[in-house]
């Protein structure tokens, strides 16, 4: 069974100073309402309820092939390279 690990993006402090260039890793969710994936930084608790598939950022998620096979061609840049196994 394929492991998928959401996407995520460097992010750090708005403004100048110090801290500018020290960067965190974010998670983002990825939902699936209707029939279209979407990747969202922060979804709102509506669009949790109303997704038929979520993954949420930062954590790593148990997905069947035919899953992984979706995910892959929803064209929201989800390549190979976000799954192990």
């Amino acid at each position: 069974m394929p492991t998928f690990f959401p996407p995520t993006v460097d992010e750090g402090p708005a403004g100048f100073g110090l801290f500018y260039r020290y960067k965190h890793k974010r998670g983002i969710s990825v939902l699936k309402i209707g029939n279209t994936y979407y990747k969202l930084r922060v979804p709102s608790t509506d669009q949790v309820d109303s997704a038929s598939e979520y993954y949420a950022g930062g954590h790593e998620h148990n997905v069947t092939q035919n899953q992984k096979t979706a995910l892959i061609n929803a064209g929201i840049g989800i390549t190979e390279s976000n799954f192990e196994g």
